[in-house]
């Protein structure tokens, strides 16, 4: 004898199925996120290294006022060749810069690189 779901068991399965396939969106949709994060320390470090070198061959950073690397930014990119996939933003006054971008996982945090040379999480970009 073949025994059918009714009704309700069969939208009970439904929901079931329906969280379990949710949960597993949220997660890959964080894990995404948190790739594309890497990816973008990645790519602000290797600007980092350049900016690092400009300075040490000139003696001073590219002066820009606040500008998006991935639009902007033309002093910076006379001097300075990179492309640019990321909305990274940078300013300098010659002697000291900060280059940061949004976090993708986290739209509050920024990546910050000071004339520290290191790179750091905060809520707000600092001042120069």
């Amino acid at each position: 004898m073949q025994r059918s779901l009714d009704k309700k068991q069969s939208i009970l399965v439904l929901l079931i199925i329906s969280i379990f396939s949710l949960s597993i969106l949220v997660f890959s949709i964080g894990v995404i996120d948190n790739a594309r994060d890497l990816k973008l320390q990645a790519n602000m470090s290797g600007i980092n290294g350049l900016l690092i070198e400009y300075y040490i061959d000139h003696n001073v950073f590219p002066r820009e006022e606040l500008c998006n690397l991935k639009k902007d930014c033309i002093n910076f990119r006379k001097k300075i060749n990179v492309l640019m996939d990321h909305d990274i933003y940078y300013i300098s006054n010659e002697k000291d810069y900060i280059l940061y971008s949004p976090s993708f996982s986290d739209k509050k945090i920024y990546f910050v690189t000071g004339p520290d040379f290191s790179m750091d999480q905060v809520l707000e970009v600092p001042k120069l």
